[in-house]
């Protein structure tokens, strides 16, 4: 393996990098905004997010160029997600037709020196038919190097008609098949460009570099995995929010709940903390993200629209989630053990790993009941355990620094062309390297 890092001076003439991003799910655009943010402020790229939707306005708030490019409707995803069965073989074939069709637009407009995405599987497509080097980011749990299998989700539909014991033994078997039968939809477009099939959707994951925004230790993957999969660890968003004015106002000697459902969770949980916690001894603190509303909460309930994060968690004693990537990661950061209600498959993934490591608990959004999740947090709040292997894991993440090191990765790939040049002292480097302000302007 070749050890080498390169680093872009300042003087040096910059690159252009298209940032390719779902603009209908906050977890994927906030992670690639903090990883725009880094490439231009630790080496001077200029950074084009390409993305639509609702969260679209993130960068362009700040400041960077967005160029819209075909996005499915994140309705329509949610609805493929939450039944846990694939979608038409024809829809599917013109949706990647439309999204390389627009990636390459975007590309002849833009004319990036690389592209990055985070789960934009077009990608795979387009950037190769362009012949532009290609980053991908993702989760280990996304590729199939992940060290775990992935276990059957709780309401998936083959329990109704197997039960669950026999649908356990089945499901690694269809997990394989729709792997398969995704890759199928990109058959033509990719053969239009002159390029050879990809056999699993796991292959349209893959870039030439793949950067995994993992702890290690709480998405491991497997021995022997190729030098073009790095972890950068963890992509915290911090957003560009003022704290809301009660939060001064909350008492730190009572016990504090932080519930958010992300953009993805079930809203019905908000009005579940709202009853089961509403006048009593605890302090709740809510974001809705503008996904319900509160009437007349009490007074130990306190609501935000948007709030930052990283200020509410800080005076938790726990979150209660949809189990979200994100929010999750955004949790362990601040040392806060996590009450988890999954309402997609990939939440159920991340949830079963903050339980293995003692991070947290999960509760079934499906049999849910209230004097559970009353039970959970006080199970929580008595032992300290909980805490203490969060903190140890908020000591990790702050150590691997995600942001800067996706940065640095990128620019290495950037500079060398080289998926098999590995920055190993990549730790030493970030020291280095001039810090990312807390809210960049481009």
């Amino acid at each position: 393996m070749t050890v080498r890092i390169a680093r872009l001076p300042r003087s040096a003439p910059r690159k252009t990098i298209a940032i390719f991003c779902d603009g209908g799910f906050l977890a994927h655009v906030t992670r690639c905004f903090e990883v725009g943010r880094a490439l231009k402020e630790c080496f001077g790229h200029r950074v084009v997010f390409c993305c639509d939707g609702p969260y679209a306005h993130i960068p362009r708030d700040l400041g960077f160029e967005v160029v819209p490019v075909f996005t499915v409707d994140r309705n329509v995803t949610m609805r493929i997600a939450h039944s846990l069965l694939p979608p038409s073989m024809s829809w599917w074939k013109s949706v990647n037709a439309r999204s390389v069709a627009s990636d390459l637009e975007v590309m002849d407009s833009v004319r990036p020196d690389m592209v990055v995405g985070d789960l934009h599987w077009s990608l795979s497509t387009s950037a190769r038919a362009r012949g532009i080097p290609y980053v991908s980011i993702t989760n280990a749990c996304w590729t199939d190097k992940f060290a775990y299998a992935v276990d059957l989700p709780e309401e998936h539909i083959s329990t109704k008609f197997l039960g669950r014991r026999l649908a356990e033994k089945v499901f690694p078997l269809y997990t394989r098949a729709m792997v398969k039968y995704g890759a199928k939809g990109y058959y033509e477009v990719r053969k239009q460009h002159g390029l050879p099939p990809v056999q699993t959707m796991w292959e349209a994951v893959e870039g030439d570099i793949t950067l995994l925004c993992d702890l290690p230790e709480f998405m491991p993957v497997v021995r022997g995995v190729p030098l073009s999969y790095r972890y950068c660890g963890p992509l915290l968003w911090e957003a560009n929010i003022e704290p809301p004015e009660w939060l001064s106002r909350l008492d730190p000697n009572r016990p504090t709940i932080y519930f958010t459902m992300g953009s993805t969770g079930n809203t019905r949980f908000f009005e579940e903390a709202v009853r089961v916690f509403g006048n009593t001894q605890y302090q709740v603190l809510i974001t809705t993200g503008g996904l319900a509303e509160i009437r007349n909460p009490p007074p130990n309930v306190f609501i935000a629209k948007y709030a930052p994060g990283e200020a509410l968690m800080a005076v938790s004693d726990v979150v209660v989630s949809h189990g979200g990537n994100g929010t999750i990661y955004q949790a362990l950061a601040c040392g806060v053990p996590i009450i988890g209600l999954p309402a997609i498959f990939d939440q159920e993934i991340n949830m079963r790993r903050v339980t293995s490591l003692g991070a947290g608990l999960q509760l079934s959004s499906k049999d849910y009941d209230g004097r559970l999740l009353e039970q959970a947090v006080r199970m929580i709040l008595r032992d300290s355990g909980y805490r203490e292997r969060c903190k140890t894991l908020a000591a990790r993440i702050a150590r691997m620094d995600g942001r800067r090191r996706a940065a640095l990765h990128i620019n290495d790939f950037l500079e060398l062309r080289d998926p098999l040049t590995h920055p190993t002292t990549a730790t030493e480097v970030l020291r280095t390297l001039p810090p990312v302000p807390r809210f960049a302007v481009a």
